[in-house]
């Protein structure tokens, strides 16, 4: 009895293993479109207060990458955001990144303005042409007070 008790202890283990990854597998899947090629950016901002991980990278309402991650640079005390971008998309150098969202409901995310540089942005740059996030009650008031134009 004690046999079949291991057995079935062992059995049950290794289904929570293979069930624990098969989820981290469709989780990772989720993350890129499949054969979808992405470089590296990061960029410098004062505050990135709301961005999480995961988050959506937006250019024209569409998304074109995801934020790797969101760490605090402890030589200048600045927030350093690691994101991905479609490789088929060439990032003018000149371009400006901010956070939020275009929506009161929908969480934050990275949005870009390109820039009008015909130089794109290599891989693995840190850029710096960025806009301090809105805090929710500018968002409110531009929303009521500017025609509903929460990017701006």
């Amino acid at each position: 009895m004690i046999g079949r008790g291991r057995v079935g202890a062992s059995i049950f283990s290794g289904a929570v293993l293979a069930g624990t990854l098969a989820f981290a597998l469709y989780a990772r899947a989720t993350q890129t479109a499949p054969g979808q090629d992405r470089y590296d950016l990061s960029a410098r901002f004062v505050s990135a207060n709301g961005l999480n991980r995961g988050a959506d990278v937006d250019l024209a309402g569409v998304n074109v990458g995801r934020v790797s991650s969101v760490t605090l640079d402890p030589a200048s005390q600045m927030a350093i955001v690691r994101f991905q971008l479609n490789s088929e998309l060439k990032l003018p150098e000149d371009s400006t990144l901010t956070i939020g969202s275009s929506t009161l409901s929908s969480d934050n995310a990275l949005i870009i303005e390109p820039g009008q540089s015909h130089t794109a942005v290599a891989p693995g740059t840190l850029m710096t042409h960025t806009i301090e996030p809105s805090s929710l009650e500018q968002q409110v008031s531009n929303y009521i007070f500017g025609g509903g134009n929460l990017g701006q």
